[in-house]
């Protein structure tokens, strides 16, 4: 019994600083979503045409997940997709330190003026972070279990007469 309600506070934990995480992060780019829109184009993995479209759209999804990891009903989902966003993150920040591009990584909004990139930095932060929405989402998915029982399908064949 202690190790569960150990596990619950925990999830809780983990939950509120990954919604504050992306919340945080999310805000100054719906602020200055032109700043914004420099950074994905620094990347060099889309076609021009859609970094002003995702310059918009990124930080309210990041917005959107955030919150929705406070919300009983979304919390699974919006797991999830942070999950889906976070290995995505990591993926772009492995291309560019490959590709040696020096560029912000446009996580926060707009860096300092004398930027220079820490990959392992970015990388070790994203890992984390990808970690414990992975966690998380384990701990969503067993305690629907625990709560609801089984998930298997109901057995709905009709019982055969043996005698």
């Amino acid at each position: 019994m202690v190790i569960r309600k150990q596990v619950a506070m925990g999830s809780l934990l983990v939950r509120l600083i990954l919604a504050a995480t992306f919340i945080a992060a999310a805000l100054p780019k719906i602020a200055a979503p032109s700043a914004f829109a420099d950074a994905i184009a620094n990347y060099r993995v889309c076609p021009d045409q859609l970094v002003d479209w995702l310059a918009i759209i990124l930080p309210w999804i990041e917005l959107t997940i955030g919150l929705g990891l406070l919300v009983p009903w979304l919390q699974r989902s919006s797991g999830l997709i942070m999950t889906a966003l976070l290995f995505l993150f990591i993926s772009l920040h492995l291309s560019a330190w490959a590709r040696g591009l020096d560029i912000e990584c446009g996580c926060f909004g707009k860096e300092q003026e004398n930027f220079e990139a820490n990959y392992l930095w970015l990388l070790t932060r994203n890992s984390c972070l990808l970690a414990c929405a992975v966690w998380l989402v384990i701990q969503d998915f067993r305690n629907k279990k625990a709560r609801y029982g089984s998930t298997e399908p109901l057995n709905t064949s009709k019982p055969t007469d043996n005698s």
